[in-house]
């Protein structure tokens, strides 16, 4: 995804990285037009951004700390919206898709460590990084989480 130089094409990122960027968005505003306008802006901030990245693993812990911010910087100007999820979030696993919904009914802290964990992936020292705290504060943040979840689903996933 990049060229010799080691600068990243902006069209792959594009066409690579929309739908998480969308997904964090929507996870985060809970509004699709603040979460269109998020977007929007992550994107042409990648598209300004002049440095390199160092691998792919790089530009996406970027995007997503950019679109973390972005968010909040949206959550400062507005007040509280809410919207029908189940018209804009599409996940790979059914699983997923049901638990998502009481994934946006977490507090901030819980649900952007439970995303990154389990949509994205992402283990518990990465995600540190991508949101600078401590390691133990995510292990905290995910146990917390997940007992949190757990009382609103129940037992019926793991």
């Amino acid at each position: 995804m990049q060229d010799r130089e080691g600068h990243y094409k902006f069209e792959e990122a594009f066409i690579k990285y929309s739908d998480m960027v969308t997904r964090i968005s929507i996870l985060n505003l809970r509004n699709s037009a603040d979460a269109k306008d998020c977007f929007q802006n992550v994107f042409i901030k990648l598209y300004q951004y002049q440095n390199t990245f160092e691998s792919e693993e790089h530009l996406k812990a970027w995007l997503i700390r950019v679109t973390i911010n972005e968010c909040k910087n949206f959550q400062k100007l507005f007040y509280k919206r809410t919207m029908d999820i189940d018209d804009v979030i599409v996940c790979q696993h059914q699983e997923q898709l049901i638990l998502l919904p009481s994934v946006l009914k977490l507090p901030r802290k819980y649900k952007n460590v439970l995303y990154l964990h389990y949509y994205e992936g992402y283990k518990t020292f990465e995600i540190a990084e991508m949101l600078n705290m401590n390691e133990n504060t995510v292990k905290s943040h995910l146990k917390r989480g997940r007992e949190l979840l757990k009382k609103e689903v129940g037992d019926c996933y793991e």
